[in-house]
């Protein structure tokens, strides 16, 4: 019976075949066994067993040196027993690491899925605060427009102010030249142009609050979307290659368990052959003549002699009072069987180096597998904390969130309540454009109007002296009737009778009304009072005050005064 399935027989290999050595692949490490020593059971009856002559003639020349060395060697190829129990230490902790790394992926996408949904949502508060903030300048830029505009027209029509000189006609005399500007109050525009740049200015304060709000939100939310994705970074590292030329993510998780734990059973199997054929070449030992004091005798030479060698001791097995009872202390066995064992120990002996070395490069295979299978582990271990730092971050980002809601309702607040005052600032300042406006056409008018009274009191005037034309006229005439009068008749006409037909032609005076008397005709023509304006003196002038000769005065213009009853400067003049 053979101790691994491949092995057909215990005769398969006989000492003629001299195997060749064989270089663990990734097929041969995880896909079929390695080669493994024969079997030792010398009762065992192979269909192609040689016949007794053949083994008698192959094994009877075995020296007892060969016997002995063979032991020697398969005592030190136990020492790999060490590397069978690391084997199987890498094993349990690769299925130890694995399973907590099951249980850390699971919370790590756990945590990161619940992560992601909330800053989704504050994505979405971050657009719809940065929608308040997009309207908020596309508004306050078009208010400042519309308040140049405003301003600039209320400035041009200043300007026509400032340039309209008044006529000398509303000036006292001796007054310095004036503008229309100068009888208006210019506080008032200063008052509403000061009272809109405050507004202006809180709306820039709550701009630039809102601003570095929104600023906080960007750097929290950056610095969270970096961590996440750093996180997420940290669960697929970077690893390099692995010795078979495959990359790790290649080669999925339970494919490396299994990889190992098929390495762990294999150089188990390959540790138990070495044994089995230690055990041979015991028995092989012991039933020749001499091989239990040689076997000691080389044991003790071979550790004295190499320190850097691995001891070998076989006390265990043979014993000193063993070794030392002489040439004739062996075990007697039966030649057909003790023939067998010889040539299955000599099979097997050659093939010792061999399973050695493929433990050991199944053994480095597995720290290759565990070492990969450790950086996923410690991936998903860091993975799992920065998911958590997140999560943390996550918190405190939450706890703010809060005061930016709180502060775009601020912002909306205030840009409504300065939006309102800046209305009413607009208007009033719309309000004095319309007055400044009205002052300058009433200006004008105010223009034409005195020239209509002056055109009147002209034509008044030429009025009153083509009539005192015609009243000189007649008077002229009377005069020269009367002087005729009193040539013809005066002679004849007695003296009391002549006294009251030489009384003198009475006469009339026109003479213009004071200012504040034509004030007050002013004042009573607009009530409804007499429409004449000039005094009239009436009556002639009888015969005591015939020697007083009285010429009317020359009429005057009347001036205009610049101000309106009780006016004064400043006020409009109607």
């Amino acid at each position: 019976m053979s101790f691994h399935s491949h092995s057909p027989s215990p005769a398969a290999l006989s000492p003629d075949d001299n195997p060749q050595p064989r270089r663990p692949s990734r097929t041969s490490l995880h896909d079929t066994p390695a080669p493994a020593l024969s079997s030792g059971s010398p009762s065992h009856e192979p269909e192609d067993e040689p016949d007794s002559s053949d083994l008698n003639a192959d094994n009877d020349n075995v020296p007892v040196e060969v016997l002995v060395k063979h032991l020697l060697a398969a005592k030190q190829s136990l020492s790999s027993m060490t590397l069978v129990l690391r084997a199987n230490d890498l094993a349990t902790s690769a299925r130890q690491m694995h399973q907590e790394s099951v249980i850390l992926s699971a919370q790590t996408a756990f945590l990161r899925h619940g992560i992601l949904e909330e800053v989704r949502i504050l994505q979405q508060v971050r657009r719809g605060m940065a929608r308040a903030y997009d309207n908020g300048t596309r508004e306050f830029k078009k208010i400042i427009r519309d308040l140049d505009t405003a301003d600039g027209r209320l400035e041009k029509m200043m300007d026509f102010l400032r340039k309209t000189t008044v006529e000398n006609v509303f000036r006292q005399p001796g007054e310095e030249p004036k503008c229309l500007l100068d009888f208006v109050d210019p506080k008032v525009v200063e008052q509403v142009r000061d009272a809109l740049k405050e507004n202006i200015h809180e709306l820039q304060a709550a701009k630039t609050s809102f601003d570095g709000d929104l600023l906080r939100f960007d750097t929290d939310l950056r610095t969270l979307t970096d961590a996440l994705a750093a996180a997420a970074s940290l669960s697929n590292p970077n690893t390099t290659i692995t010795a078979d030329g495959y990359p790790p993510d290649q080669r999925s998780i339970p494919s490396l368990l299994s990889a190992m734990s098929d390495g762990s059973h294999l150089m188990a199997e390959h540790l138990s052959s070495l044994t089995r054929h230690f055990d041979m070449c015991v028995t092989a030992v012991r039933t020749t003549e001499g091989g239990a004091a040689l076997a000691r005798r080389r044991a003790a030479e071979a550790t004295s002699s190499d320190s850097d060698q691995v001891p070998v001791s076989i006390s265990g097995v043979i014993s000193a009072q063993e070794s030392e009872s002489g040439p004739s202390a062996f075990e007697p066995m039966d030649p057909l069987e003790r023939q067998e064992l010889l040539h299955v120990v000599m099979r097997d002996a050659a093939e010792v180096d061999d399973v050695v070395a493929d433990i050991h490069n199944v053994l480095q295979q597995m720290e290759m597998d565990h070492e990969t299978l450790h950086s996923l582990f410690s991936a998903a271990r860091n993975s799992h904390a920065a998911t958590l730092t997140c999560f943390y971050l996550l918190q405190e980002i939450g706890a703010r969130a809060s005061s930016y809601v709180a502060a775009e309702a601020e912002f909306v607040q205030r840009w409504k309540d300065e939006k309102e005052a800046i209305a009413d600032n607009a208007t009033k300042m719309e309000e004095l454009e319309k007055f400044y406006e009205g002052y300058l056409d009433a200006y004008d008018s105010l223009m034409l109007e005195v020239e209509r009274r002056r055109a009147v009191e002209d034509k008044i005037e030429n009025i009153w002296r083509k009539a005192r034309e015609q009243v000189d006229k007649l008077v002229e005439a009377d005069r020269r009737d009367r002087e005729h009068f009193r040539l013809e008749v005066g002679d004849y006409v007695p003296a009391d009778l002549w006294g009251v037909v030489d009384r003198p032609l009475g006469r009339w005076a026109v003479v213009p009304i004071e200012d504040t008397d034509a004030r007050e005709g002013e004042g009573d023509e607009l009530h409804g009072g007499p429409v004449n304006d000039m005094e009239e003196r009436v009556g002639p002038e009888t015969a005591y005050e015939r020697e007083r000769e009285r010429e009317p005065s020359t009429p005057t213009q009347r001036k205009v005064p610049l101000y309106g009853p009780g006016g004064s400067a400043g006020e409009r003049p109607f």
